[in-house]
């Protein structure tokens, strides 16, 4: 903003060393975060962003902080939007809110957003709040819609009281009176931490968040998506040193329960606030167990009044058991409460007069002047659709939510007292009733054993008798449902009601097998998952396909799966088909293992292909492949070797090396083995940080990857163990000629869950890679029927090469990975489902345009390493690649080259026994000095279901230790929807061309948006 407002000067950040925000170990001092909110600020204002609305996703992370306060800095409107909402409710606050600019984090999740406003994205590093991906949008001549007027805050997206969605727009004046007030009232300083627990997409996370860092004091930030986890969260208050906690009383029930069984207490705590739901007094006692010290809060308001309208303070326990629930208070400055129409008891709707409400109520349509948005006043007399009553001491009591007066024959009937009756009742621990075809009490006890709800069922109704209340219907659980705020979600419990079967009327389904061995066979949660959000891609569905073929006898292709989008379709289809196929033949049925028959063994057809093509001119370190497991303690030598050595008597591809002459491998028993491993010791390093033990790990593994592994000596790897103050991380380092990356995934998972003490899963075929060496032995003959396809293919094919300088550092390799961002993302879903075809084909077609256009070159031909494992179940470790081509024919559409790639892919693999090498010596290209046919290469690498895009890359370039025979590769990092780019690629073509990898990035994106963007929103 030009001039500074009363809230901006509230919210000037002092510049000082001292720890503005905590998370996940890392800080943030106040001058790091002044400097990323001024930049983010800047970026805005440049855009034009000011008052417009800038949808801010969570979930809470120092990058959320960061773009919460540049964007009220800038003179924007933030709209914070964090999980929990349905995909209806995501599309429709981006319709609502028509924003400019979309600001995101590396944590924030692709489901939180639908895509349906064209808007700028800006994507930030999670613990740093910088910019790491600036995705402009595809249709800037849109218009920018504003608010007519400047004191616009914020906007926030509720369901409110009815259930019906609508969008409160709270003013700057309103949130800097509260704010002033509240540090003054409740006395904040820089001494104070934070322990923040609210998703950010309700309003109270204002407070929680913006008022400890006006007095200069410390936001303590729990783990991604803690808010429901509350064992994470009774942690998150006990490490953080809290002295100020926000909390929701059903949710602070649950944490207070796991805190006294681990008999914990919360001795720094000065300060509770309650806010949310009516206060139970026994929710006051527990934590006044818990943090004796302490002085308790009740906070009560509405979002339309501006965050709380009054408060109680120094709550205690013990109450008046005339009262529902402890009371609220009296009104801060500038709030007047009436009781409207009170019955003869005093109880009616609370009504709130705030001399600084939100401005209004967003409404869809056009403003009182062109390119403005249309703000519906707020009323001058609030109905908070709460009823309530003033005691003598002129408190207010909320008695409960009008709508929880259940209507009974036509009469408002009163559960309140029955409720606080049956949490007095032994084992219960809450009580929630609800109207559904009449009251339905849902009993929350500690054990939820049979034989005792037919006794807590009999007291239930007993309580209700001796009231004069109708029967309620009794649920016994052993927790109620929480929303994503922490308060009790009713309309869950009301559809649990209104969800249960009929058994008497519920048949057994015929095909009910079908599906759990398909999602099985997937690993999928559930049947209606797509198999495009599930993050499968055409070379996953083709190992897929071929499982289903072989276990139901049916023909089926990667382009039928997708056609029918999910598991539940799919199951239908499997029902009408009748097409019969023979059995797969497995490796193991090829050829049997007689032990001592040899102690050599031949090279698979994969081994032979990777020879030819990396190793013509001898070993290279361009053939060692490294792998990271990082464990959070210290992990001392001796442990790390007998986890290793377990590895090795796993796997029997660790125990193979090859002959002198390089012709055969040699299997060495277990009992000769062992690997070394190497240590660096940091653990005695004073000040160590987790910046200065990332240093340390990355120029170990520099070192360990730029020696060679010797491939005529068992095991072909080695290990490194990097100490650090209480962290320790492994470098596994693997020749690739017996262990591919995907295999390497494989063994360092195990390493990792052997550390950990953790199961890992039933052990592989003992003979497993040898047996698929000798099934996939290459036999000598001229030709095969699958060089058929491939001479079609490649027929013409040229060596594609990109412009390269020369030098000493060419050849050597670097990686550097980009996010897609929530719009990249979405629109590659989008184009994935309306093509038909897996989001690996849409990004490598999207990666073959920009790597084109970028270098100025014609349709390219890229090489797609996959594994090809003929039958070899998934925890077999070994070399199981095979190069695949896909040639680009030039086509300007993207979903037609998409589509045109997975025919290619699905073709290419079943024809695959005519490997890559053979393939290019009939091109005459196998003596080239580079990687034959193509130096660019394209994979997808699938991670683990449930990871963040933090967790699939690495936005700095930082160096691989090893030359590269190819100059570019793109891997798709993928786990489920979530995905990222990374690159691999040699200085020489990042020397040729600046910028050469943001710029290429940007070209996949531009093609992915602008053919995405057209599309409808799903």
């Amino acid at each position: 903003m030009s001039e500074q407002d009363g809230l901006s000067r509230l919210l000037t950040l002092n510049l000082s060393d001292r720890t503005a925000i905590e998370w996940r170990g890392r800080q943030l001092t106040y001058c790091e975060l002044a400097a990323a909110v001024d930049e983010l600020s800047r970026t805005l204002g440049e855009r034009g962003a000011t008052r417009s609305n800038v949808l801010v996703l969570g979930p809470l992370c120092p990058a959320y902080v960061v773009g919460l306060l540049a964007t009220l800095r800038s003179g924007a409107v933030p709209v914070p939007v964090d999980a929990g909402m349905s995909v209806e409710q995501y599309a429709w606050a981006e319709g609502i809110a028509q924003p400019s600019t979309v600001l995101t984090s590396d944590v924030s999740t692709v489901a939180q957003y639908q895509g349906t406003s064209g808007a700028d994205e800006l994507v930030l590093d999670a613990v740093t709040g910088r910019v790491v991906l600036d995705i402009a949008s595809r249709r800037r001549s849109k218009i920018i819609r504003r608010y007519p007027v400047p004191d616009v805050g914020y906007l926030i997206p509720t369901s409110g009281s009815t259930g019906a969605p609508k969008a409160i727009v709270g003013s700057r004046t309103g949130l800097h009176g509260f704010l002033s007030w509240f540090v003054a009232e409740f006395g904040l300083d820089r001494g104070d931490v934070c322990a923040a627990v609210t998703r950010v997409n309700f309003d109270p996370s204002l407070r929680e968040l913006l008022a400890v860092l006006a007095v200069g004091g410390k936001l303590s930030l729990p783990e991604v998506d803690a808010q429901l986890d509350f064992q994470a969260l009774a942690d998150h208050l006990i490490t953080s040193k809290a002295t100020i906690a926000f909390l929701v009383p059903s949710l602070s029930r649950r944490i207070a329960d796991v805190l006294s069984t681990e008999s914990a207490r919360l001795d720094h705590l000065r300060l509770g606030f309650f806010a949310g739901e009516v206060l139970p007094p026994r929710v006051v006692e527990q934590w006044t167990a818990l943090a004796p010290d302490a002085e308790f809060v009740n906070l009560y308001g509405m979002t339309e009044g501006t965050l709380a309208q009054l408060f109680k303070r120094d709550i205690r326990g013990v109450g008046d058991s005339r009262l529902p629930g402890m009371p609220v208070g009296r009104p801060r400055p500038g709030v007047s409460v009436t009781i409207d129409q009170p019955d003869s008891a005093g109880r009616g709707e609370v009504l709130i007069a705030s001399s600084t409400p939100a401005l209004g109520t967003l409404i869809d349509g056009p403003g009182p002047e062109p390119g403005t948005f249309h703000v519906e006043p707020m009323a001058a007399t609030l109905r908070t659709g709460d009823s309530g009553f003033l005691t003598e001491q002129s408190e207010l009591v909320i008695s409960g939510r009008l709508g929880n007066d259940l209507k009974v024959s036509g009469r408002r009937v009163s559960f309140h007292r029955f409720v606080d009756e049956v949490e007095e009742v032994p084992g219960v621990r809450q009580c929630v009733v609800v109207d559904w075809q009449g009251p339905q009490a849902f009993i929350s006890v500690a054990e939820p054993a049979d034989a005792q709800q037919n006794v807590l069922r009999a007291a239930v109704h007993g309580i209700a008798q001796r009231l004069g209340l109708p029967r309620p219907a009794v649920h016994v659980r052993g927790d109620l449902p929480l929303l994503r705020s922490g308060k009790v979600d009713r309309v869950t419990l009301a559809s649990s009601v209104a969800d249960t079967p009929n058994f008497a009327d519920t048949t057994a389904c015929p095909d009910a097998g079908v599906a759990e061995t398909m999602r099985g066979f997937l690993g999928l949660d559930s049947d209606t998952t797509s198999f495009v959000d599930a993050g499968l891609t055409s070379l996953d569905m083709i190992q897929f396909i071929l499982e289903v073929n072989k276990r139901f006898r049916v023909n089926l292709s990667v382009q039928d799966c997708f056609g029918h989008r999910d598991v539940a379709s799919l199951a239908r289809v499997i029902e009408r088909a009748t097409v019969p196929t023979a059995p797969a033949t497995t490796p193991s049925a090829a050829r049997d293992y007689i032990p001592g028959e040899s102690d050599t063994y031949p090279l698979s057809t994969r081994q032979q292909a990777y020879m030819a093509i990396c190793m013509t001119d001898g070993n290279a370190n361009w053939c060692n492949i490294s792998r990271e497991i990082r464990i959070e303690r210290t992990v001392i030598p001796a442990e790390a070797a007998a986890a290793v050595d377990a590895l090795i008597a796993r796997h029997d591809a660790l125990r193979l090396s090859l002959t002198a002459d390089w012709t055969r491998q040699i299997h060495t028993e277990v009992s000769d083995l062992s690997c070394p491993i190497t240590v660096h010791d940091g653990t005695g390093v004073e000040g160590t940080t987790d910046v200065a033990h990332r240093a340390r790990v990355q120029q170990a593994r520099v070192l360990a990857v730029s020696e060679l592994l010797d491939p005529s000596i068992a095991p072909p790897f080695r290990v490194v163990l990097v100490q650090g103050s209480g962290t320790t991380s492994l470098l596994v380092v693997a020749h690739h000629l017996f262990i591919d990356g995907l295999s390497l995934d494989l063994i360092a998972t195990e390493l990792r869950s052997l550390l950990l003490g953790q199961p890992i899963g039933d052990a592989p075929p003992s003979h497993g890679y040898r047996d698929y060496c000798l099934a996939t032995e290459r036999v000598p003959e001229a030709y095969t029927p699958d060089a058929l396809y491939w001479r079609d293919l490649l027929k013409g094919a040229a060596q594609v090469e990109l412009p390269e300088t020369s030098g000493e550092d060419a050849r050597v390799g670097v990686l550097v990975s980009r996010p897609f961002g929530v719009t990249g993302t979405r629109a590659a879903n989008r184009l994935a489902a309306a093509s038909g075809v897996s989001v690996f084909s849409v990004v490598l077609a999207a990666f073959e345009m920009a790597v084109s256009r970028t270098f100025g070159l014609g349709p390219l031909t890229v090489v797609v390493p996959v594994q090809v494992r003929q039958g070899m179940g998934a925890a077999s470790a070994g070399m199981f690649t095979s190069q695949l081509v896909v040639r680009s024919k030039g086509l300007t559409s993207l979903p037609d080259s998409a589509r045109e790639f997975a025919r290619q892919l699905e073709a290419g693999t079943t024809k695959s026994s005519w490997e890559f090498d053979q393939r290019v010596t009939e091109l005459g290209l196998v003596d080239a000095d580079c990687f034959p046919l193509s130096t660019v290469l394209f994979n997808q690498h699938p991670r683990q279901r449930g990871l963040r895009v933090r967790e699939l890359g690495e936005w700095q370039p930082r160096s691989l230790g090893r030359a590269l025979r190819y100059q570019l590769q793109g891997e798709l990092q993928v786990s489920a929807a979530e995905m990222v780019l990374t690159y691999y690629y040699r200085r020489g073509i990042a020397m040729e061309r600046a910028n050469v990898i943001d710029r290429l990035h940007a070209s996949v994106l531009a093609t992915l948006c602008e053919m995405g963007g057209t599309l409808r929103a799903e």
